[in-house]
């Protein structure tokens, strides 16, 4: 099976709100209209604020929306602590490089499609997720 093309987009991280709205505008309509997983780039910027958070959980939600993968690069590591605090690398992953997330294994739809099904009797299984019998 191959691997379908990943779309890599550069996170708006201008001062200016002008050409940050329009960046915003930018980034969440390649979201809409892509069909491949989305790289969203952070590592241009050297911090992030209140605004780019929002703007990141917006791609979250735009790419559930879509039922499209959304993967970011940090970066700084300080973005990446960043993403962590707020979670975020709870819903989508995170990677330190654009080399690293092109790198990043099957989606997890992929897998899915893949029949993974045929897979969960090979999943180890804990103590407590045995179930006991009389």
């Amino acid at each position: 099976m191959s691997t379908p093309a990943r779309t890599v987009l550069a996170f708006p991280c201008a001062a200016n709100s002008g050409r940050r709205r329009t960046l915003r505008t930018d980034l969440l309509e390649a979201l809409r209209v892509s069909s491949s997983p989305v790289i969203v780039d952070v590592s241009g910027c050297y911090s992030l604020n209140q605004e780019d958070i929002d703007l990141l959980l917006d791609c979250v939600a735009q790419a559930a929306g879509r039922d499209t993968k959304v993967l970011f690069v940090a970066g700084a590591p300080a973005n990446r602590v960043l993403l962590e605090v707020t979670r975020i690398s709870s819903v989508a992953p995170v990677f330190n490089s654009v080399t690293e997330a092109l790198a990043y294994p099957q989606m997890p739809a992929e897998n899915e499609a893949a029949g993974s099904d045929a897979n969960a009797n090979d999943q180890p299984v804990s103590e407590s997720q045995k179930r006991w019998s009389a």
